[in-house]
């Protein structure tokens, strides 16, 4: 066996729109990195999907081009570890592992009817209202989630519905036996063993809908309901555990451990080392994800915010909230290429350099509605206190500030119904890079926000639960050691003007609420 300095811990990371494959050594630092494009197929309005087969084969490409390096060769892989964009999935049949279905993503709209058709489910309503009726009494968490519970195009289970209920050639071949379902991790799992492992973790699982968090199965009397077969699942396995190995066909006779999965903003959260319950992270892509360590007991927000496993570790779990807002990089996608103010996060963070203060100006940037805490799924992103002085700096700094205020909103709401305090925040993605936006979240916030020097805090998170469940690393207190130099940004802004800002933030925000 070769020396540990020889060997690597290998995360395979799949997004929205491509695929990942990045090598870490002992160190936790990045020593190979390769991607592919993995375009997603949008077949009619509402759809996007992703063909399995040549999901897999881009893995396949992007390994072989890591492996090309004679430094870094299969027999030097101490194990693998896989993230991916959570719930979407596809099924295939058993027999054969051939396709059935597209990789449906978690984006797809297309269930729409079949959500409304579920959540209005006679036998649904009963078990909501009972529910309603026991958790106020008793206070039990999983009855109060069970009737704060309402079905999205969000959940894998709304989209396997409208799956079955389209083509019930297939429900009646799930209720047979032979098919399987599985989220990408699943899938990636059963290629790479050819065929030999059908399994999925708790942070997956429980994002699909269909499993619960409190008991940690397959939510049967939920499947039942809605015609869903429990049989068609996978096992469900610790975060950090033996997935299996790679075939020895595949890489020149040489199995690599497979030694976890995990969703990807769990694995951000890992990733930036939030072991503890109140540790945050924000991760700034397309969109920003908030989420926020629970501990190991699931909490519930008194506003909607299902608990989710983060990750599970020797059979403990670890919870997590989650809020987000659907429009930041695409926003400032579209105030480049829509209205022509700027081009990237950088030229944006430039352009706002210019000006100490917005003139006045209030950004609300929910284009595509206003999720956690406002919930209205209609509202538009709105502009207030223009002049005849405004001018684009003004604009472009109250954009920034406008995102930094929506993220205070959503973590302020998520600490508001769970009482669990916060000491920093954790940021990562392509938009963090604008200075401006994270001394404004600092500024909001009143805690330090640290900005991690690798955008791609979701394949460090599967590398450290990959070489925690390798023996690769030994603690959890190893991984926090690891080097990372984080760029901290303190609070410094005036409390009074922060008091202003914040008014004037919050009556813009219910304006934009009453404009239909």
């Amino acid at each position: 066996m070769a020396a540990s300095k020889d060997k690597y811990v290998l995360s395979i990371d799949s997004g929205g729109s491509g695929i990942r494959a990045i090598l870490f050594d002992k160190k936790g630092k990045i020593v190979s990195r390769q991607y592919e494009k993995t375009p997603p197929i949008i077949v009619e309005p509402g759809a996007l999907e992703h063909d399995a087969d040549k999901l897999w084969q881009a893995l396949l490409s992007i390994l072989k081009k890591t492996f090309r390096n004679r430094k870094f060769q299969p027999s030097n892989i101490d194990s693998i570890g896989i993230c991916n964009q959570r719930g979407s999935f596809l099924l295939w049949e058993k027999e054969t592992g051939k396709p059935l279905t597209k990789l449906i993503s978690w984006a797809d709209v297309r269930a729409g009817k079949t959500s409304d058709q579920m959540n209005s489910n006679t036998i649904w309503k009963l078990i909501q209202f009972v529910s309603r009726i026991l958790g106020g009494i008793t206070g039990h968490p999983m009855l109060i989630a069970t009737y704060l519970l309402k079905f999205t195009t969000d959940h894998a289970s709304v989209r396997l519905k409208w799956v079955f209920d389209h083509h019930p050639e297939l429900r009646k071949r799930s209720k047979k036996g032979e098919i399987l379902f599985g989220t990408l991790d699943t899938w990636f799992v059963y290629k790479l063993t050819k065929g030999k492992e059908h399994l999925s973790d708790p942070s997956n699982a429980t994002v699909t809908g269909m499993f619960n968090p409190f008991q940690l199965q397959w939510n049967a009397p939920l499947c039942g309901i809605f015609g869903i077969p429990t049989k068609i699942f996978p096992n469900v396995k610790d975060t950090a555990a033996d997935f299996g190995s790679t075939d020895p066909s595949l890489f020149g006779g040489v199995a690599i451990p497979i030694r976890a999965v995990v969703g990807d903003q769990m694995a951000a959260l890992f990733g930036h080392a939030c072991f503890e319950k109140g540790g945050v992270k924000i991760s700034q892509g397309s969109g920003a994800f908030v989420d926020m360590n629970m501990g190991d007991k699931p909490k519930i927000s008194k506003r909607g915010l299902f608990p989710l496993v983060a990750w599970r570790l020797n059979g403990k779990p670890t919870y997590m909230l989650e809020g987000f807002t659907g429009t930041v990089g695409t926003l400032i996608d579209w105030l480049g290429k829509g209205i022509g103010l700027s081009d990237t996060p950088k030229v944006l963070n430039e352009l706002a350099s210019q000006t100490q203060d917005t003139g006045g100006v209030i950004f609300v940037p929910t284009a595509s509605g206003m999720r956690f805490p406002h919930f209205n799924p209609n509202a538009k992103a709105s502009v207030f206190g223009l002049s005849l002085a405004t001018h684009r700096r003004h604009v472009a700094r109250a954009v920034l500030e406008g995102i930094a205020l929506s993220l205070f909103d959503i973590l302020e709401g998520i600490k508001k119904d769970t009482n669990v305090p916060v000491s920093s925040i954790m940021v990562d993605g392509g938009v963090s890079q604008s200075d401006i936006l994270l001394q404004c979240l600092a500024d909001f916030c009143q805690v330090d926000v640290k900005r991690a020097p690798e955008p791609d805090m979701t394949a460090t998170g599967a590398a450290y639960l990959a070489g925690l469940g390798s023996g690769f690393w030994k603690s959890k207190e190893e991984l926090r050691s690891l080097e990372k130099g984080y760029k901290i940004f303190k609070p410094k802004m005036d409390l009074k003007l922060r008091k202003e800002k914040l008014e004037r933030w919050h009556r813009a925000v219910q304006s934009t609420l009453k404009i239909d």
